[in-house]
């Protein structure tokens, strides 16, 4: 349960980078700030690295798990 907790903060978090990295980047492109370029990409590529994580993480949990099924391991 305590992991469980624990990925959904993180997974927030890279979500709040991700759209706060997109807004950066926005008007870093749209206004003359362009400094805001500076900070805004290496956040939201942050962002959705983090998320590329997460998913990859959850992919290779769900896929042991379906082997785990398939040979008829059962965790107690």
């Amino acid at each position: 349960m305590k992991q469980g907790i624990r990925l959904w903060v993180i997974w927030l978090f890279a979500l709040f980078t991700g759209v706060y990295g997109t807004a950066e980047t926005y008007q870093g492109i749209t206004t003359s700030q362009h400094m805001d370029l500076t900070y805004g990409v290496p956040i939201l590529l942050f962002g959705i690295w983090v998320t590329g994580n997460i998913w990859a993480s959850a992919r290779q949990a769900w896929r042991r798990q379906r082997a785990q099924a398939k040979a008829g391991v059962h965790n107690a």
